[in-house]
């Protein structure tokens, strides 16, 4: 089956977006996890396999680990390199971290007694305890409750309210107890220095959670620090946060924590060509446009090393017009020709060379590294998109579940011939056949919508791929969803509605009729709700790294794009084979992102 892929381009002003669709028959072009989903993404953040962009949660945890790891192996007493790059590294969180939890940190490091502290710091524990104060601020203004760590200490939470109520006091690092001091050092280095060294890969399975981190979990952190960092920013960032984001690299030479990758760092970043274009950073794209080469300048060096020999620069799979592939030769910093040969940012070409992007291109490259680090709606919204009801009961004793996720958009004409074929098995019990035998499965069935936000969540800037008349008619069909979703009703709008989708939403007084339901109250609810509900559902399928419709999944695994002719028989296959079917649905569905509260937090011993 043919897909249409979305591809989003901002012009240079930020104002305006253009948007190329394109016919589809073959692999998809950004390959994602395979044929998976990464239900469980953010344990294991990667920029070379395309996978999902990080919600708040996943940058939360980066974060920390940056912070923290980079704090712990700062050496015993401060050079004065080392105290310059540990405090951009903390000031570029407290100027540019993107969401709301940048003013909540903002709050918290500008507060005197903390300014007096971190310009006190002169020694790698007083780095880890300055990291560790704000951390457990953090935690103080987020969940009250929570006993801060390490909760062997006893320490109250009240002690860690920064900005400080006149009725309360703050804990103080300086004059801290010697006792309570190497307790809270013990902790702190037991949590994140390795037993054999950051440079030894430790860990088969990397959560980012309990583990002290290893080389490949401190970079990936890092990484996603830098590159959600630059799609965040305003497209036209004030002095102080160019001068905060663009810090970021010096902090990498000055105080990187992994030895060798520090000292990999270092043959690149005194090149001419890299330190210009570091200086001419001015605005948003400049920024991703930076942080994509210095990455694929980091990948070509492992490649060429023999580190990494099955990757690629990034996008690895997309041929650029009058380019093709990226290669090598284009990122290799330092070499004999990296001075006439590596890809240059600063000029604009009227068609792209192996050292120069045209307009086009660059757009392009722009769009890419946006669709794999940035959510549509920015990374402060709920990301969840289900029906408020659940369609059917409880599955019978012994019956799988199957949960099955379809993405569309509204004027699509293959999503409209999918939904055609589908709609008559979208049923409360799944049925079909496999091998002779009848098959069964207690079905999740949910609708997903794919677009574009050039706003956030709060005050969308909604634009549908097919024009604004596409917008109206997915305001009503997810209000269908959300107002008549027991049996599946609200599937017979939708259904109705793709018998033509070139005249939607003109039909939908019909349908709404032939549905059994109440169009005031569709239409009350997409003038109240709609709105909100399309940017929920289109920061949702940004955040599941959909580009091409419709495309469905099956149980937050198995990604299948079109309506291929064997699709039932893959849905049979998959109920049969897969363990997750006999999970309770609640498993099945796993949790997803939370707002603000999520927000540079991690889970696990910080208690944050």
């Amino acid at each position: 089956r043919v897909g249409v892929i979305v591809r989003k381009r901002r012009g240079l002003a930020g104002l305006n977006s253009c948007l190329a669709v394109a016919l589809l028959c073959a692999v998809p072009y950004v390959m994602g996890c395979g044929d998976k989903i990464c239900n469980d993404y953010g344990v294991e953040p990667r920029f070379d396999d395309s996978d999902r962009p990080p919600n708040a949660v996943v940058l939360g945890r980066a974060t920390w680990t940056v912070l923290h790891t980079t704090a712990a192996y700062l050496p015993d007493k401060f050079s004065a390199d080392d105290k310059d790059g540990f405090l951009k590294i903390v000031h570029s969180v407290a100027i540019v971290y993107p969401g709301s939890a940048q003013e909540m940190v903002h709050d918290i490091y500008t507060d005197p007694t903390v300014q007096k502290e971190l310009d006190a710091v002169q020694t790698k524990e007083e780095a880890m305890l300055w990291c560790w104060k704000l951390h457990n601020a953090v935690t103080a203004r987020l969940f009250p409750t929570r006993v801060p760590f390490p909760e062997s200490v006893g320490l109250k939470s009240s002690l860690f309210t920064i900005p400080t109520p006149e009725s309360q006091h703050q804990f103080q690092l300086t004059g801290i107890n010697s006792v309570l001091r190497k307790e809270i050092i013990d902790a702190l280095t037991t949590r994140w220095v390795a037993s054999d060294g950051l440079e030894v890969h430790q860990w088969s399975k990397r959560d980012l959670l309990n583990l002290p981190p290893d080389r490949t979990m401190y970079g990936r952190a890092f990484w996603t620090y830098m590159h959600t960092t630059s799609v965040y920013l305003p497209h036209t960032p004030n002095p102080e946060q160019l001068a905060a984001f663009k810090g970021i690299f010096d902090a990498i030479y000055e105080v990187f924590a992994c030895p060798v990758c520090k000292g990999h760092f270092h043959l690149f970043y005194h090149d001419p060509v890299l330190q210009a274009e570091h200086e001419a950073i001015r605005s948003k794209h400049d920024a991703i446009l930076f942080v994509w080469k210095l990455h694929n300048v980091v990948t070509t060096d492992g490649i060429l090393r023999g580190q990494w020999p099955d990757r690629r620069p990034f996008p690895p799979h997309k041929k650029l017009d009058g380019l093709g592939h990226l290669n090598t030769s284009e990122f290799a910093i330092p070499s004999a020709t990296s001075a006439q040969d590596q890809m240059r940012l600063q000029a604009t070409c009227a068609t792209s060379t192996p050292t120069c992007l045209d307009k086009q291109d660059r757009f392009e490259i722009i769009a890419d590294v946006q669709s794999r680090w940035q959510i549509e709606g920015g990374i402060d919204q709920p990301l969840r998109d289900d029906a408020p009801l659940a369609a059917c009961g409880p599955p019978a004793a012994g019956q799988k579940r199957l949960r099955m996720d379809m993405y569309i958009m509204g004027k699509c004409p293959w999503c409209a011939k999918a939904m055609d074929k589908i709609a008559d098995t979208i049923k409360c019990d799944y049925t079909c056949e496999r091998n002779g035998a009848t098959l069964s499965a207690r079905l999740d069935f949910q609708v997903h919508m794919v677009g574009l936000n050039n706003g956030t969540y709060a005050n969308p800037w909604l634009r549908a791929i097919h024009g604004p008349s596409e917008l109206v008619g997915e305001r009503l069909e997810l209000c269908a969803r959300q107002h008549y979703p027991r049996d599946y009703q609200y599937l017979r709008f939708l259904h109705c509605m793709d018998l033509n989708v070139s005249i939607v939403p003109i039909r939908a007084p019909e349908c709404a009729e032939s549905a059994g339901m109440d169009l005031d109250l569709l239409v009350a609810c997409a003038n109240m709700e709609g709105e909100r509900l399309v940017a929920g559902s289109y920061g949702f399928s940004s955040w599941m790294g959909i580009e091409i419709t419709p495309t469905f999944v099956l149980n937050h695994k198995k990604k299948v794009m079109g309506l291929p002719d064997n699709f039932t028989d893959i849905v049979c296959e998959h109920i049969a084979e897969d363990p997750d079917a006999a999970t309770s649905l609640a498993q099945a569905t796993g949790g997803v992102g939370r707002a603000e509260a999520d927000a540079l937090v991690m889970e696990g011993p910080l208690g944050a």
